[in-house]
């Protein structure tokens, strides 16, 4: 292994501190999911909360503390994910040592490849090479290996892993068990790390098997959408296009064409899926996704479509396509419009037969988002197409909506709410602004990137334009290096010119500054994050709520705010805490 990966798994293996690994006689507790930057998605306890806002050096043992220099940046071996007991008390740099049980998370990106069979000579090298760096990993601590107590490879979800687990002690005293699991998919390896003093293993390893299970891989589509696909199931990009043509349709498009301008945006297929014979290759299911490029000022809804029209046509294209054919449709199925996640989808189902072959199932979904028409489509024949269909079905239910932030990232789409950039700036603008402004200046200008109304807010009503809330997005590129390092500017000085900033604003305004209600620092998924709320009034109306949350990269500044009123306070205050928790910058994984 390399030097990047050992440095990388003593720090989060050791911070302070079985064939099958089982937890006995510990009740279950509810789960919840939350995300792996941008790869997928793993559930955990209610009894645990994911703890990124803890600086990471706090929790690095001294013994490894005394191998780095004094200015090494700590906060580059986070890991992904970091999960303590709810109610866990960071440790003060102060305090004295004391254990503590956590499981981390870390996905690492690669390439991973397994053989179908792994050789008992390939397992014993793996096995030894593993042991190796965690001894290595000690040298220089008083950190020892006391025993190891398993060492297996299996296959979870589909996935090939690798799981391990040994007893460790400093000075031969204060026993910790750690427990590691290796998941590998083809471009991504994920580490499942638990680690608690010995007196507490048995609590936590009972978590952390309600974990290790729960991984789903994610699949970002155009930045307009986020699923969520299971693991036994692959995109399958290996396989020439050419392969997977049914015949009858090669038969139309002959020999000489390029079979991969064909080829869907994604295709999945089972994960084992094998050709042994590109002659006669036997029916097989899968699930594919493309994205149809469209654009609407308004995202549509569902009683603007017409479904009869639609079905029409989509009947009609299809016959067109297998009337050059053998193939015959048995069957449709139901034509349906519904809405997901605030966007009109249309799903529908047909079965399909050549000649007297086992007849196919096709189970397709269209998805209206504003920019742009997303299609599912499942394939798979009729002895196969329930598991098929269940994974279809899982898979459409993920759905997430996102919208881009341009040059920058993405955050989850609002249910409830719409970005409406098809509304002159200036009908937005209140009277108190434009009071300081006058009337000659182009208020577009001052458009901010992304503007977010609630979904029924209509523009032509006065009543609702007197008072509304919003959430807007703002970037700006530069160099933003002061910010966007924790260490860079006292935070005290930071919030000091902040709050400054807003007092200067709300000069000749008839708003009061009613309360400065928080200031908060963290650094999370390779960004600072600098946030704050305040409560503005002006005279004889009632409160505003404004929250600001500045996201910094070195080369980048995005600024979110939320402007609501008292009265809209607890519905507009979850749509906003979802959109910060989901930002993620653009090519993160």
């Amino acid at each position: 292994m390399n030097k990047a990966y050992t440095t990388l798994i003593f720090l989060l293996i050791l911070f302070i501190q079985s064939g099958n690994i089982v937890g006995k006689d510990i009740l279950t507790t509810p789960l919840k999911r939350t995300d792996i930057l941008n790869i997928g998605s793993i559930a955990y306890p209610a009894n645990l909360e994911e703890r990124s806002d803890i600086p990471f050096k706090l929790l690095v043992d001294e013994e490894f503390k005394k191998l780095m220099s004094d200015s090494v940046n700590y906060e580059q071996f986070r890991p992904t994910l970091i999960f303590f007991e709810r109610g866990f008390k960071a440790p003060k740099a102060t305090d004295k040592k004391t254990s503590f049980g956590y499981i981390t998370v870390t996905a690492l990106s690669g390439k991973y490849r397994f053989p179908k069979q792994i050789s008992d000579v390939q397992k014993a090298k793996i096995e030894s090479n593993i042991k190796q760096d965690v001894d290595t990993n000690l040298i220089g601590t008083q950190f020892q290996v006391k025993k190891w107590d398993s060492f297996d490879f299996k296959t979870i979800n589909g996935l090939i892993a690798i799981q391990y687990s040994y007893e460790q002690t400093l000075k031969g005293k204060n026993p910790t068990n750690i427990t590691t699991t290796n998941l590998y998919d083809s471009d991504v390896q994920l580490q499942i790390v638990l680690s608690a003093p010995k007196k507490e293993y048995k609590k936590w390893l009972a978590y952390y098997n309600q974990i290790v299970e729960t991984f789903k891989r994610k699949v970002n589509i155009a930045d307009i959408a986020t699923f969520e696909y299971p693991t036994d199931i692959q995109e399958r990009k290996d396989i020439p296009f050419k392969l997977l043509v049914d015949n009858e349709f090669k038969k139309i498009l002959g020999e000489s064409v390029d079979y991969e301008q064909f080829r869907p945006g994604l295709l999945f297929l089972n994960r084992n899926f094998e050709i042994a014979d590109s002659t006669n290759i036997p029916p097989f299911g899968s699930i594919s996704f493309n994205v149809l490029p469209d654009s609407n000022p308004r995202t549509l809804k569902k009683d603007s479509l017409n479904r009869d029209l639609l079905q029409e046509n989509i009947k009609k294209n299809v016959q067109q396509n297998l009337d050059s054919t053998d193939y015959k449709i048995n069957n449709w199925g139901s034509f349906e419009i519904s809405e997901l996640e605030g966007v009109p989808i249309l799903q529908y189902s047909y079965e399909q037969q050549l000649r007297n072959n086992e007849a196919s199932k096709i189970y397709a979904a269209y998805l209206f988002d504003k920019s742009g028409q997303i299609q599912l489509t499942m394939s798979s024949p009729l002895n196969s197409s329930t598991e098929w269909k269940n994974r279809y079905d899982k898979i459409l239910a993920s759905y997430q909506r996102l919208v881009a932030i341009p040059n920058i990232g993405t955050m989850f789409y609002p249910v409830n709410l719409e970005e409406r950039s098809d509304i002159p700036f200036v009908t937005l603008v209140d009277k108190e602004s434009k009071k300081k402004l006058g009337d000659s200046i182009d208020y577009e200008r001052f458009r901010p990137t992304l503007l977010f109304l609630k979904r029924d807010f209509n523009e032509n009503d006065p009543n609702q334009l007197e008072s509304f809330s919003s959430i807007t997005i703002n970037t700006q590129e530069g160099n933003f290096s002061r910010l966007s390092h924790p260490d860079s500017m006292n935070i005290d000085t930071i919030q000091y010119q902040m709050k400054a900033s807003v007092e200067r604003n709300l000069q000749n305004t008839g708003y009061s500054l009613i309360s400065w209600d928080s200031f908060n620092s963290s650094l999370s998924n390779g960004t600072r994050i600098i946030s704050y709320s305040y409560t503005q009034q002006l005279e004889g109306l009632e409160p505003k709520h404004i929250g600001v949350t500045y996201f910094y990269t070195e080369g980048s500044q995005t600024l979110v705010t939320l402007t609501s009123s008292e009265s809209e306070y607890s519905f507009w205050k979850p749509e906003y805490e979802q959109m910060i928790q989901s930002f993620r910058l653009s090519g993160q994984r």
